[in-house]
């Protein structure tokens, strides 16, 4: 359907990304956060098209095919859904965290990072000692190819690495939104290791103003 408005809406943050399919039907729309969105579709002559609860992982690219029924402008048809989609863009073996299994799991110095040790496929290659906040050695010694090659960590999109390929920043836990560990990497879009690929998203802020307290023990 060539021509047709696409708005692809935030859940969390209200803010929209407007788009028009071109003259194949396809549309795209790029650097988006990860999160909750909903994406409605319209076209002179059909039904509006509306999905709610369309979840969008961390470092995933996933395609939606819209069904238009002709009809009204003013006849709307809403399909909700909150099962994430399968990924079928890539043959990437991946293991993802949700904010809630980051907070509720328990891991050394609040370090976020140190969970891609429970991901399968991950050998951890570190003494189990404790680990300050910035200990960035102890913090990426894990291995997803025998040690071979060494891991890529990114924050939010863009490159985290340190020397000796370890990762420079090891955020705290609340700041994660969501953690992917990729321990085969075969997309297209990698190729600097022939590692693990850790993932990391931080928090994206909200229209309601709110903090949090954690301790350690």
């Amino acid at each position: 359907m060539p021509g047709a408005t696409v708005e692809v809406t935030s859940t969390d943050t209200n803010t929209a990304t407007r788009l028009t399919t071109n003259d194949s039907g396809y549309f795209e729309a790029p650097y988006l956060l990860p999160g909750a969105y909903s994406i409605t579709v319209s076209a002179g002559g059909f039904k509006k098209q509306v999905q709610s609860g369309y979840l969008l992982t961390v470092n995933s690219r996933q395609n939606l095919d819209v069904m238009l029924e002709v009809g009204g402008a003013d006849e709307t048809v809403t399909v909700t859904s909150s099962a994430p989609l399968l990924e079928t863009t890539t043959g990437s073996v991946t293991a993802s965290l949700e904010q809630r299994q980051i907070s509720d799991l328990p891991v050394l110095s609040n370090s976020a990072i140190l969970l891609a040790r429970t991901a399968p496929g991950i050998q951890w290659t570190a003494q189990p000692n404790y680990l300050a906040l910035h200990s960035n050695i102890g913090g990426s010694a894990v291995s997803a190819a025998g040690g071979v090659g060494g891991n890529e960590f990114s924050l939010d999109g863009v490159p985290n690495l340190a020397g000796g390929r370890r990762a420079g920043y090891l955020p705290y836990t609340d700041t994660v939104a969501e953690f992917k560990v990729e321990t085969a990497p075969f997309d297209a879009s990698k190729g600097h290791t022939t590692g693990a690929t850790i993932s990391l998203s931080t928090k994206s802020g909200t229209n309601e103003y709110h903090g949090v307290l954690t301790w350690q023990h």
